[in-house]
């Protein structure tokens, strides 16, 4: 028999996608909501292996995905001492859960929102079985959290196919406006030697004709392919911990601001330089937008996902730009630097590659957190190699 909340160990530790880990302003019902959260997710993946078709070939990790981080979040939800008005609020975790399941499963629509439905049913029986009971106006909180989380899923779900092709667009102008401009500059001065000196000239823009040629071709070959089409990426064995001590030495050298690293050794299989560069991405980010205090790498991991955290203290990014923070070309109007705006989308690629999702949360109580949540391992995840220069 599976032990009561009160008998659970007292340091259960909290997992939401604000990432603060102190339990001390939850409520004892929260308390005993975290307590049991391994009986709900043990119960709930037997459910859906039985009852959503495909599921049963979907492993641990990906499976649960970003879920353990919005079961957090309903535990924040419903204390008092945390501005959450529900789990969906403030966070894109229940986005990232449906463009994930997108990328890697054969999931249709229905059967997200299946998996949602189950969660709740699956917390409410097990809550019962362990004699917890909750209040009507709990039970709202914990049923307007999967309502949004379901809309918020769905929606990132069924926008993914159109997201694909604005990308290629965007890849295709960033990309080939260097080559471009060199043909363009070449053919000018060409027009304005004499035919000496032609010959080196017209070599360069050949060469860059034929590199722009190429990249063309990879870009309509990309356009006609699935991401399990893909070229895989060239995963080696990586100490996330090490990862993040790494770029938070950059950061303290190239910016104002001062980075911290925290956590456990996390040992998986990933790409080193693209991991490295969406974790940069996000570090720098932080420092641009923290004013001068302080940024956080945490390094977790759960279910056999790697949980890797930047967090900062500076004003939330604002309700309106959060379902469009990750697309391409879409930069802050407050930005002074120039730029195409693929850093986001860069890192994104980079999670979406390693088969799992960029999770944002954001609100002027906790500051801003983006969360690169993915599988451990990442072998059985194919996408372009990040890892090379465009």
């Amino acid at each position: 028999m599976a032990a009561s909340p009160a008998e659970r160990p007292a340091s259960t530790m909290m997992l939401s996608t604000n990432q603060q880990s102190s339990t001390m302003k939850l409520s004892e019902q929260s308390r005993k909501l975290l307590a049991i959260r391994d009986d709900v997710f043990a119960e709930w993946e037997k459910r859906v292996r039985s009852l959503i078709p495909g599921a049963d070939e979907v492993s641990h990790p990906v499976l649960l995905d970003t879920l353990p981080l919005f079961y957090g979040n309903i535990a924040e939800a419903l204390s008092p001492g945390y501005d959450r008005e529900n789990a969906a609020t403030d966070s894109s975790a229940a986005a990232g859960h449906g463009g994930e399941r997108a990328r890697t499963t054969d999931y249709q629509a229905v059967e997200i929102v299946h998996e949602y439905q189950l969660l709740r049913d699956t917390l409410l029986d097990v809550a019962q079985d362990h004699g917890i009971r909750f209040e009507r106006e709990e039970l709202q909180i914990i049923d307007s959290s999967f309502d949004q989380a379901i809309r918020d899923a769905i929606e990132e779900f069924t926008a993914l196919q159109r997201s694909f092709r604005q990308r290629v667009a965007a890849s295709l102008t960033h990309d080939m406006r260097s080559p471009l401009s060199v043909i363009i500059s070449g053919a000018e001065l060409l027009l304005a030697t004499n035919p000496g000196k032609g010959e080196k000239i017209a070599r360069k823009i050949l060469d860059n004709g034929l590199r722009l040629e190429r990249m063309f071709q990879e870009q309509l070959d990309a356009l006609s392919q699935t991401t399990a089409q893909a070229a895989p990426l060239a995963m080696d064995q990586v100490d996330a911990l090490t990862l993040a001590r790494k770029v938070a030495e950059h950061v303290n050298d190239t910016t104002p601001a001062h980075c911290e690293v925290s956590g456990e050794s996390v040992s998986g299989w990933w790409n080193e330089s693209a991991l490295r560069r969406a974790l940069e991405n996000l570090a720098l980010n932080a420092a641009k937008y923290s004013d001068g205090k302080l940024i956080s790498l945490n390094v977790a991991q759960t279910h056999g996902r790697l949980i890797l955290s930047v967090h900062n203290c500076g004003n939330p990014i604002p309700d309106e730009r959060r379902k469009d923070i990750f697309e391409y070309l879409n930069r802050g109007e407050q930005s002074d630097k120039t730029g195409w705006g693929i850093g986001l989308p860069f890192v994104q690629d980079v999670a979406k590659r390693h088969g799992g999702t960029i999770v944002l949360d954001s609100s002027e109580q906790a500051g801003t957190t983006f969360t690169l949540d993915i599988p451990v391992d990442g072998r059985a995840f194919n996408g372009p190699d990040l890892s090379q220069p465009g």
